[in-house]
């Protein structure tokens, strides 16, 4: 017979495990899923959880009692789906009854403390790259992969610095003023030719894809709230890139980056 101890531990995993990925991308239909096989594989009668990008609520019941518990998101969405893979991995070992509940906690505290999977010059470089790339597929020169691989660099490195120390719609600001503003001097200094193409490959990293992609599949699995949320949240982010790349262009128009 489980007791009160083993229900309020199952809880205090559950949740962990839910903000873990909720935290490093996860949707919601996926940590509503994984909050309720590990409940179900303790033994608990039900398992109800309500889950928001910004906050998880649980509540477990057993044959000992009810317990709910709140979760608030107070630090900031990383982007790493390796954790993500790793705590679904998880959830259905324990739902076999591969690893113990002590294990499982163990593992859950390996994966919030281990260090993103690829380092950052790995990350960065991947950026640019990125970003050259997709400067030569809107037609750019192969003259501007270059430029565009730098100044998409830059971008993604400013957006990691700064979403650690501002809210994330100011930090895609930034970053998205500093690479096109790099954009708009290279071709100046005669370094690159096309300024378009090469802003463009400039925005890519602080493109909102996951944020889009996961929108649209809350809203398909009809978790309304958090579709909404996060379709805001990318809309927000897209005007903030938007309004950084105007005041560059109407530097550029009004003859101070000429």
């Amino acid at each position: 017979m489980n007791t009160h101890s083993h229900l309020l531990q199952t809880v205090k995993i559950s949740l962990k495990a839910g903000a873990l990925m909720l935290k490093n991308g996860a949707e919601t239909a996926r940590v509503e899923e994984t909050i309720e096989r590990i409940g179900l594989a303790s033994g608990m009668k039900s398992v109800y959880s309500f889950v928001t990008p910004t906050g998880i609520i649980v509540t477990i019941a057993s044959n000992e009692g009810q317990e709910t518990r709140i979760y608030r998101m107070n630090d900031g969405l990383t982007i790493d789906l390796t954790k993500v893979a790793k705590i679904n991995h998880l959830s259905r070992q324990y739902e076999r009854g591969q690893i113990s509940m002590r294990e499982m906690e163990e593992m859950l505290r390996n994966i919030e403390q281990a260090k993103p999977e690829y380092p950052a010059w790995l990350r960065q470089l991947s950026a640019a790259v990125s970003g050259g790339g997709f400067t030569i597929m809107f037609a750019g020169a192969w003259g501007d992969f270059l430029p565009g691989s730098l100044c998409a660099g830059l971008s993604n490195y400013l957006m990691e610095v700064l979403d650690r120390r501002m809210p994330r719609f100011l930090a895609v600001f930034f970053a998205a003023f500093a690479g096109t503003l790099l954009a708009a001097i290279l071709v100046r200094l005669g370094l690159g030719m096309n300024f378009y193409q090469i802003s463009l490959g400039a925005l890519i990293p602080l493109v909102p894809g996951l944020a889009i992609t996961n929108s649209v599949r809350d809203l398909m699995a009809n978790d309304l709230l958090s579709g909404v949320a996060r379709s805001a949240e990318a809309f927000l982010t897209a005007f903030a890139i938007a309004v950084a790349v105007a005041v560059v262009f109407v530097l550029r128009i009004g003859g101070l980056m000429q």
